[in-house]
């Protein structure tokens, strides 16, 4: 087992699901040997369910492919256009292309792909993810995959849960609004808002970030203070928002 991989399991910061798939799989030679057998290869992380890495064959060869997902903020507004729309395969295309153009443009995309996953088992809507893929060939320990993998380490901060870069706010409107996908700004808070939300479809909701949802955080609420604290925890009204704004969007 290579010291890299010693030192990982012996850390207390390692995750569960990494530590399990690194005693099964030290080395990218154990991965594409069980590949080869028709193993299942693959490592989920719970880190918000944004990151998968699996050893596959494409078209007979052996390639360690990473799936980033979008964050929710940036999936529910996706979500947002794709549920109001007639023409879904349509608005699937828009959305892969919408995508790139959520990310800062020090992200470089050589060899990222930008992918729709089926909706699995019981849920409406698919998955969407920026993918990449480094073969196989030749790599022995995973300290060389994540040496080949370093080029895309701008790529997941920008898409991380801790470091998110994606655009956001009056940008993200423009650019949703671009690719038909329909936001605007809220006239209080200035965050990006949709009434097309898939989890409260009707209200205006702050769909690139989830500590607020569709409570507008500058909502004035001070004539309804208290001297007790605990009384106004949960006062909060709603995104001021032009209902006119949204036409064509």
């Amino acid at each position: 087992m290579p010291e890299e991989i010693v030192e990982l399991l012996e850390s207390p910061y390692t995750l569960p699901e990494w530590e399990r798939f690194y005693r099964a799989f030290p080395t990218v030679t154990a991965a594409v040997e069980a590949a080869g057998r028709g193993e299942t290869v693959e490592v989920y992380s719970s880190e918000h369910e944004l990151y998968q890495l699996r050893v596959i064959l494409v078209d007979g060869e052996p390639v360690v492919e990473t799936l980033l997902y979008v964050p929710y903020g940036t999936r529910d507004a996706l979500w947002s256009g794709l549920l109001h729309s007639d023409d879904q395969d349509d608005a699937l295309k828009r959305i892969t292309g919408t995508l790139p153009d959520l990310l800062p443009d020090d992200v470089p995309l050589d060899g990222v792909d930008c992918v729709v996953e089926t909706a699995p088992p019981g849920a409406r809507l698919p998955r969407f993810a920026y993918r990449y893929r480094i073969p196989a060939s030749g790599l022995g320990r995973w300290k060389d995959q994540w040496e080949e993998a370093s080029r895309f380490t701008s790529l997941q901060e920008a898409v991380s849960w801790s470091d998110t870069r994606a655009a956001g706010h009056a940008d993200a409107v423009e650019i949703l609004r671009r690719h038909g996908i329909p936001a605007v700004s809220c006239d209080a808070c200035g965050h990006a808002v949709t009434n097309r939300h898939p989890a409260w479809p009707g209200l205006w909701v702050d769909f690139m970030g989830d500590d607020f949802g569709p409570v507008c955080p500058e909502w004035d609420d001070s004539a309804l203070q208290t001297e007790n604290e605990l009384d106004s925890l949960a006062i909060g009204g709603p995104h001021q928002v032009d209902e006119a704004a949204l036409t064509g969007a």
